[in-house]
């Protein structure tokens, strides 16, 4: 396949979801410790948002092949590669992206075989929340069982994944927020018990009449903004907030250091993608313990919308819209 080229995903400069163009790009070569990838499907997440709005930190300078999460399927390896044998269907997170490819050229340690009871449109939009999601929860959150839990933006990717495995791991009562009733009647089916739509309800009073003013002890935030402000409001005395992002682009004024020491709670955050270039050690519990799940059938991925790859840029508007659940 050396000199061979494919479609890759790219944009010249940042921009809105007009930016993207599939152009042709030369076939990656797999180097030492990777594998050569057939992709089969590729998801679209935030961190593909604001990449191509030039608001991602430490994203590189356009133009370059973008994409993070997917499905396909092992057609080479290189030179001293263990892992995943030819032939193989995987799924994972490329942190130094590619994704949004006809191939990509990957480490052997960042992709993983998927379970038969996924297909690739679910492989493809797993990895990259289960595994969050999981950390969030067991690694950083040290989630009891029994303990109450408080899940913002529980019907999109991250969010429906922190509500399955909150379930899953015998959380208490889950409260979670969402923006529409649609979505609200989602979120409850997937096993919420409170669901609050955000948009006409103050979710920290509801937090509060529930918990009779103790609040919970885990709050699972990555929205930013003035929702981190006020979700740090319902933290029980104690407690844990942990924070993956910011899909609201903004940061929050109201943290301040009396917070933590006053109540004596906990605030933390991380990056997948810079765990797994930099400590896998702290990814590998959660691949055994997602993919387990997933075989059992445990917890279920959820595909909001498949898009074929000549509609990209929809992809893009149909989640910057919020219309996505799942």
């Amino acid at each position: 396949m050396s000199g061979s080229t494919m479609k890759g995903l790219r944009f010249a400069r940042h921009g809105g979801p007009d930016v993207l163009t599939w152009d042709e790009v030369p076939v990656p070569v797999p180097g030492p410790g990777e594998l050569l990838i057939e992709v089969r499907a590729f998801a679209v997440n935030w961190a593909d948002l604001l990449e191509r709005a030039g608001k991602y930190p430490g994203a590189p300078e356009p133009p370059y092949v973008t994409g993070h999460d997917l499905t396909g399927v092992v057609v080479a390896k290189g030179p001293d590669t263990e892992g995943p044998k030819v032939g193989t269907r995987v799924f994972g997170v490329i942190p130094r992206g590619g994704a949004a490819a006809e191939y990509v050229a990957a480490p052997a340690n960042q992709v993983h075989p998927v379970p038969d009871t996924l297909d690739d449109a679910q492989a493809a939009g797993a990895a990259g929340p289960y595994l969050t999601a999981d950390a969030a929860i067991v690694t950083m959150g040290r989630l009891e069982k029994g303990e109450d839990v408080l899940i913002q933006a529980a019907a999109g990717a991250y969010g429906s994944a922190c509500v399955q495995l909150c379930r899953a791991y015998g959380a208490g009562r889950i409260i979670a927020t969402a923006g529409s009733d649609a979505k609200t009647e989602q979120v409850r089916k997937w096993g919420a018990d409170v669901v609050v739509n955000y948009t006409t309800t103050d979710f920290s009073q509801v937090v509060d009449e529930v918990t009779e003013g103790r609040g919970v002890p885990l709050v699972l935030e990555s929205v930013g903004g003035d929702v981190l402000g006020r979700s740090l409001d319902c933290v029980s005395p104690g407690g844990r907030l942990v924070s993956v992002g910011a899909s609201s682009g903004r940061s929050s004024d109201r943290f301040r250091l009396h917070t933590l020491f006053d109540r004596g709670i906990s605030v933390s955050g991380f990056t997948l993608g810079k765990w797994i270039e930099h400590h896998p050690e702290l990814v590998r519990p959660s691949i055994t313990r997602v993919l387990s799940l997933f075989q059992e059938r445990g917890a279920l991925p959820v595909v909001a919308r498949a898009f074929p790859a000549s509609q990209v840029a929809d992809a893009h508007e149909f989640l910057a819209d919020r219309r996505s659940i799942g």
